[in-house]
């Protein structure tokens, strides 16, 4: 279906469209119906003439239809940009493959891997550990586990994640120590 013969239509079924995807960009069907043009008054209120008339159109089988249609060709872009973007991080891994770069190779596979979600860089919102209520050492080991989605940790991988830390903070420690005594060779 090519773009509504109607300009207005078709702007308001983009509008309808865009506010699927971006962030409250018309946060009623009204503002939508007014940010394309139309006229009228009660923008966001129940039963306001803006939601009235924009209720109307959507009923609309074309602008429905245009609405759906906008849909299935942003899917399909993302699709081909998806597929796309796994080809040439083949076509880049062969080539550092082949140029020994194997650096390169691996960037670029975990790259693919990314695109493909099998990884993600991404911890899970609902996983922010707040380290602030942590009481002892055993909780801050559990919560630095948690930290990187070991969501269940055991008492020996909490045990090994403290001897870690300490072992971190010994390092910090010695850094500063020498840092200090420069200062006192330089003072």
């Amino acid at each position: 279906m090519p773009a509504l013969k109607n300009p207005r239509h078709e702007a308001f079924a983009r509008a309808i469209f865009a506010g699927l995807f971006q962030p409250n960009p018309y946060p009623t069907h009204g503002h939508a119906y007014v940010a394309v043009g139309y006229r009228a008054k009660g923008v966001g209120k129940a039963g306001g003439s803006a939601e009235v008339n924009a209720s109307r159109l959507l009923k609309n089988a074309k602008i429905f239809d245009r609405v759906r249609e906008l849909q299935e060709q942003a899917a399909e872009l993302t699709k081909e940009t998806a597929d796309k973007c796994v080809q040439e991080l083949n076509e880049l891994r062969r080539d550092a493959h082949s140029n020994k770069a194997y650096g390169a190779a691996v960037a670029a596979v975990m790259g693919k891997a990314k695109i493909l979600n099998f990884i993600t860089d991404q911890v899970d919102a609902n996983q922010q550990v707040d380290f602030n209520s942590a009481q002892s050492m055993s909780d801050i080991g559990r919560k630095l586990l948690q930290s990187i989605g070991f969501k269940e940790p055991d008492d020996v991988s909490i045990h090994r994640a403290i001897e870690l830390n300490d072992t971190f903070i010994d390092g910090l420690q010695a850094i500063h120590q020498r840092a200090q005594a420069l200062m006192l060779e330089q003072g």
